[in-house]
């Protein structure tokens, strides 16, 4: 008999058709995985009425229409866990993946770009080896093991910082910490090589035949043209960051969009799941138009520059 029952709760679900990334929810699986594991049974009159209030037996293009309609009047559909509208979960874990968004990207940047000029001013040098064996060290620990680690000694031997992560006080440090080193491995050597192959370039070697210190080349002319790259790099790890770091929020407990995500998944809590994907495609595709539009704004200023220094003679 139960197997029986199962036959038809299988034969059931497969009429549902899951569409993840166009909101259209699958609700059958989620309602009989959780009796079957039960030993509950649900009847096929009550999984009609299901399929009938999320509308999964309207044809697809209707389904579509619907959803789309929906997103954008900024209706994401209602969470299975909570029962709340989805727009208004997001809003709330928006704020604190932004906070320590910005805070990580800080950290990063104060972190990797002295010392990255630094290893390519003295390239091969005992300061140079160190700080790649460093990297290279920081680069082969998870985030996950670098959380743990930071956790068990800064909160648990030195009792330094809280174990939980808060938007308020000291909370923030540790998960934005975890964030920064582990993009300042990368950084640096990005930034050192950066740097090195515009020491390359022949306008350097024209500086200094005309007297030009070291120093000046590099911090005046060298790092200004490195700018660049190095904010396309920027961009990038922001869009990655207010995506939600998964892992390390929810390590930390940080009320954010990347616990919100893991939490989701793990009850199977499709809206959410489809709207975290939605909001992570919206947010990459924003980074890279930003990011364009600067780097064509900054290259017609360097152009421009340029120009006018050919012109006027050029300064050391």
């Amino acid at each position: 008999m139960v197997n029986s029952d199962r036959k038809n709760n299988t034969s059931a679900d497969r009429n549902y058709v899951p569409f993840f990334f166009t909101g259209l929810s699958f609700a059958g699986r989620s309602g009989n995985g959780g009796t079957e594991k039960s030993g509950m049974r649900v009847s096929e009159e009550a999984l009609e009425l299901k399929r009938e209030e999320l509308g999964l037996n309207d044809p697809f293009a209707v389904q579509y229409g619907r959803w789309l309609n929906e997103f954008f009047h900024g209706d994401l559909g209602e969470s299975y866990k909570t029962g709340k509208a989805v727009a208004g979960e997001l809003k709330k874990t928006i704020p604190a993946t932004l906070l320590l968004t910005v805070a990580a990207l800080a950290l990063t940047i104060l972190i990797s770009f002295p010392i990255g000029v630094l290893c390519a001013k003295y390239k091969d040098r005992g300061f140079d080896n160190m700080i790649r064996f460093v990297t290279y060290f920081l680069s082969s620990l998870p985030s996950f093991f670098l959380a743990l680690l930071m956790m068990y000694v800064l909160s648990m031997k030195l009792q330094l910082l809280p174990v939980i992560g808060s938007v308020s006080g000291k909370g923030i440090i540790m998960p934005a910490l975890v964030l920064a080193l582990t993009l300042s491995a990368w950084y640096i050597r990005q930034i050192r090589g950066i740097v090195l192959q515009e020491l390359e370039q022949e306008y350097v070697d024209g500086l200094k035949s005309r007297g030009a210190s070291e120093n000046r080349i590099l911090f005046f002319h060298v790092l200004k043209n490195c700018m660049l790259p190095i904010v396309t790099l920027l961009g990038m790890s922001f869009g990655t960051l207010l995506g939600g770091s998964a892992i390390v929020e929810t390590i930390f407990s940080w009320p954010g969009v990347g616990r919100l995500a893991v939490t989701s998944i793990s009850a199977r809590d499709y809206p959410v799941i489809q709207a975290y994907v939605v909001w992570m495609a919206m947010i990459y595709l924003l980074i890279n138009a930003a990011e364009s539009f600067c780097v064509r704004f900054w290259i017609q200023e360097s152009e421009g520059k340029r120009v006018h220094d050919e012109k006027n003679g050029w300064k050391i």
